[in-house]
């Protein structure tokens, strides 16, 4: 028996051992996750390579786990061409993204150019080392992870089980419903239905309509001139909220938003520009709305086939060897017990074999 093993014989479970894989599953967006631990952490490797985007991944993501103890755990990733649906319908779309270059660094020993690789390389061996960890992956040509996170947390609703998403962007909040939440790993904030309404004063059902009012800079779609972002527990009242306060307690349309500014069109500029604006908005709602998903009928039956049939398991001889060879195991400290406490409990709801 393995040291390994041992630690593992020797850990205590709490209620979950009766559940079942799909009970409690947690979401991870993948590049999201990735990019935040790159930025964030400087971390090098014995030869002063950078290595932290994927040692802080690792962390990260083990710390989430043994925290939240989830019965499954699902990391997606943007397939190739990702972007491609929603560019087709707004050719804009994502178009002006700049590098990323505010990175948490007090050296200067790459250019910006050696640092895209540099995180490019980081990326690929991350992707290669989850294969060998008890972890579905799912990236599928032509969809985003949102697509991906959104239409597989749904099917695990509907199977009766919980589902839990790891991300920053704030595209997921308009999924949280009793059995979905969001969790911000850099406010470390849990988001219920009840969080946004007190944070955005917007419900979750309506969340999309408001970020199809209010556009989104990070993804180059504009909205609405002169409407704005609702600025989070921010104590004055938003021009949007001023004129539509029940999109805070009632779940409403755009029709209902279009009917009752063609009525008072004459009262406020507001009105008028929501009016004029429809196709925007439309628009919008296509490229964000995650509940109503514009993708093939093929794309999520890999999907489900993916979450349905696909077992995971732990290699740890290959994922050791990975993290030697790639000289990142210097970022793990106190591997083995890391790699024990959290990644072997997810194996004894898959009824996994494992190889140690």
């Amino acid at each position: 028996m393995t040291d390994l093993k041992k630690v593992f014989d020797s850990m205590e479970f709490d209620n979950t051992e009766s559940m079942g894989y799909n009970d409690r599953v947690l979401f991870i967006d993948g590049l999201n996750t990735f990019i935040r631990n790159w930025c964030a952490i400087p971390t090098l490797d014995d030869n002063g390579n950078h290595i932290g985007g994927l040692t802080g991944f690792l962390k990260s993501i083990g710390m989430q786990i043994r925290n939240l103890k989830p019965t499954r755990v699902v990391i997606a990733f943007d397939g190739m061409g990702g972007s491609q649906r929603r560019r087709q319908i707004y050719p804009e779309y994502k178009s002006k993204r700049k590098p990323i270059t505010r990175v948490n660094r007090t050296y200067d020993l790459e250019t910006p150019e050696q640092e895209q690789a540099g995180m490019h390389n980081q990326l690929m061996a991350l992707t290669t080392m989850l294969t060998k960890l008890p972890v579905t992956i799912i990236s599928l040509d032509n969809i985003e992870a949102d697509d991906t996170i959104a239409y597989a947390s749904e099917w695990v609703v509907t199977q009766g089980g919980r589902s839990i998403i790891l991300s920053t962007d704030k595209d997921f909040l308009q999924l949280i419903t009793e059995n979905t939440e969001v969790l911000n790993p850099a406010k470390k904030k849990h988001y219920s239905v009840q969080t946004v309404v007190d944070e955005y004063r917007v419900h979750p059902d309506n969340f999309v309509l408001y970020r199809a009012l209010t556009g989104d800079k990070s993804d180059n779609i504009p909205g609405i001139n002169g409407i704005g972002e609702i600025k989070p527990n921010s104590k004055s009242t938003p021009r949007l909220l001023k004129y539509f306060p029940e999109i805070t307690h009632t779940v409403i349309d755009l029709d209902y938003i279009y009917d009752k500014s063609v009525r008072h069109q004459e009262e406020a500029k507001i009105y008028r520009s929501i009016v004029e604006g429809r196709k925007i908005i439309e628009r919008n709602l296509i490229l964000m709305n995650l509940r109503k998903l514009n993708i093939s009928a093929s794309s999520k039956l890999k999907i489900l086939t993916t979450m349905q049939e696909f077992v995971p398991q732990l290699d740890k001889s290959a994922l050791t060897k990975l993290l030697i060879q790639g000289n990142f195991i210097v970022g793990l400290p106190n591997y083995h017990s890391w790699l024990a406490t959290t990644f072997f409990p997810l194996l004894r709801f898959y009824g996994a074999d494992h190889r140690v």
